[in-house]
């Protein structure tokens, strides 16, 4: 049994991609902020963008434990469910890496092909979504690669999860230790890597962000939410730690997506979830990896500027109207790959549970 669709869901992943496509307007078309004043609030929101990023985790999160807990009795779960996750981000990340690989590395020159640029060991383990596990290797093929790669790391560890985390103690348990386990691996990475955000980017750093979904799970989901005495004593030291050591700023900005997601999931509130957010966020993985190749071949071709720009008002109009485009350009390309590659692999997968289960 394929597990319920909600409209918040959706539209939380909307908002998501809207958040990482603004952060990516402002950094590759950097020409549409001239005039913005340094250090400003404006800024620093386009800049936060990029944590949307932590909201598709969270989400994602949520719905494959839900999922994990709605297939409970499914003969063959656990190879069922890596199967399913295959086909849903395979084939689209695959279709980027042939499409970043021609455009990178070949520059389309289909007449004289150097197939020697091509680094072979970052191309592997970008087709084995390892991407995040080595620092040279992270987000250098496939622009955004690495959380694709995260992703597909907790999918390797969730049916483990799912059997050890039954109850919204374990689970905040479990987010307790894997933020000591970041913490701890964090300065480490950084001071033995040259290799620019892979302390950012990294799996283990990432690690904490999930159990934040299934807190959210367990919360709505459950009705008893008892938390034993040793866990308010390991939340209590983390605490105390925050006191001495800044908290990461993508753990504050998943806090807030976990308070968001659990809100939705209570009160559904209309402005965060709507049909235009659900609509965009139905088409969100495939509009995350093309949104990069949109905003890069504008940027080749110096399409910078909608209006003239000469002052902040100009300029803040011209970054909104290029915000629309890139976005709108985005979605309507993803519209056409999540039919045409999403969900013919989604459907591949299924056909082939529904065969091995045949056998």
């Amino acid at each position: 049994m394929e597990p319920k669709k909600y409209q918040y869901i959706d539209s939380l992943r909307g908002i998501a991609i809207l958040l990482v496509v603004l952060v990516h307007v402002g950094i590759v078309l950097d020409n549409t902020i001239d005039y913005f004043p340094k250090d400003s609030l404006l800024l620093s929101i386009i800049g936060n963008g990029a944590y949307g990023v932590q909201l598709f985790l969270i989400v994602s999160a949520y719905t494959l434990t839900m999922s994990h807990y709605n297939r409970l009795n499914e003969p063959n779960k656990n190879r069922n469910f890596f199967i399913r996750r295959f086909f849903r981000i395979a084939p689209m990340y695959y279709i980027a890496i042939i499409y970043f690989t021609l455009d990178k590395y070949l520059q389309f020159d289909f007449v004289n092909p150097d197939f020697s640029v091509i680094p072979v060991r970052s191309l592997l383990s970008n087709v084995f979504f390892t991407s995040a596990l080595i620092p040279e290797h992270t987000n250098n093929y496939v622009p955004g690669g690495w959380s694709v790669s995260v992703e597909f790391l907790f999918y390797l560890i969730l049916p483990f999860i799912c059997s050890k985390i039954k109850t919204i103690n374990s689970a905040l348990l479990l987010f307790l230790s894997t933020l000591t386990l970041a913490l701890i691996v964090d300065p480490f990475i950084r001071e033995h890597t040259i290799y620019p955000y892979f302390h950012e980017y990294n799996f283990f750093v990432q690690l904490p962000v999930f159990p934040l979904g299934i807190l959210a799970y367990f919360f709505l989901n459950r009705e008893q939410h008892h938390i034993k005495p040793v866990t308010w004593v390991f939340a209590a030291i983390m605490v105390l730690v925050f006191c001495y050591i800044a908290i990461p700023k993508h753990i504050m900005f998943s806090f807030v997506f976990m308070l968001l997601l659990i809100i939705q999931g209570k009160y559904n509130f209309k402005l965060f979830s709507n049909r235009f957010f659900s609509e965009v966020g139905k088409v969100s993985f495939s509009m995350y990896l093309i949104h990069f190749a949109v905003i890069y071949l504008f940027n080749r071709f110096g399409f910078y500027h909608v209006v003239n720009i000469t002052d902040f008002w100009t300029s803040l109009l011209n970054f909104a109207l290029m915000y629309i485009i890139v976005a709108g350009v985005a979605f309507a390309i993803s519209s056409v790959t999540y039919r045409l590659i999403e969900v013919p692999g989604q459907n591949l997968g299924r056909r082939l549970i529904k065969k091995l289960e045949q056998d």
